[in-house]
């Protein structure tokens, strides 16, 4: 007999049956039971896989849109910028098409003016020759006390018209001058 048990031939057959009865229950746990864990296991880990593929393509895809979206933001900002160097672009155009007009219409204002003074001037002058011209016949018929006739008269309003003209072209320093010779002419002849 030996104290440990372990070479107890007696108690073998004990061993033997559950040697026996384990060899059966590790048979019918792989043969019933370890093929349905198995499949489960694998169908577990097929939807973790497939879970796992989905979240990187999901990833991806997110990843994608930001990157487009991050593209059209800078497009966005560039064609705000564009726009906005266009606008400034347009105004200053803008601003300077308006100065050109506004000092082409200044222009046009002061040449009408000048035109306008013109006009007048002439219309002045000729208003001042015939008034001139009537004095020089007046003070000349009567410095000579007679009729003149028509000739006459016209020849002596061209005269004083001339000498007028010219003291005009000359400053006007002299007008008197030019009167005085007029009468000399006329006073010559008497």
């Amino acid at each position: 007999m030996d104290p440990t048990g372990i070479f107890d031939i007696p108690n073998t057959s004990l061993i033997f049956w559950e040697v026996v009865t384990f060899a059966i229950l590790l048979f019918l746990l792989i043969r019933y039971v370890y093929p349905p864990i198995r499949d489960m296991i694998n169908n577990r880990q097929a939807r973790i896989e497939e879970a796992i593929d989905e979240a990187q393509k999901t990833r991806t895809e997110a990843k994608e849109l930001l990157d487009e979206y991050r593209r059209q933001l800078d497009e966005a900002r560039g064609e705000s910028r564009r726009i906005l160097d266009e606008s400034r672009k347009q105004a200053e155009a803008q601003r300077t098409r308006t100065k050109e007009e506004a000092r082409e219409e200044g222009d046009r204002i002061i040449q009408r003016a000048r035109e306008e003074i013109d006009r007048e001037r002439e219309s002045t002058i000729r208003e001042i020759r015939g008034e001139v011209a009537d004095m020089v016949v007046t003070a000349s018929s009567r410095v000579i006390n007679q009729k003149l006739d028509r000739g006459e008269h016209d020849r002596l309003i061209q005269e004083s018209l001339d000498n007028l003209e010219a003291s005009q072209r000359n400053g006007g320093n002299g007008g008197n001058g030019g009167s005085r010779a007029g009468s000399e002419t006329e006073s010559g002849r008497v």
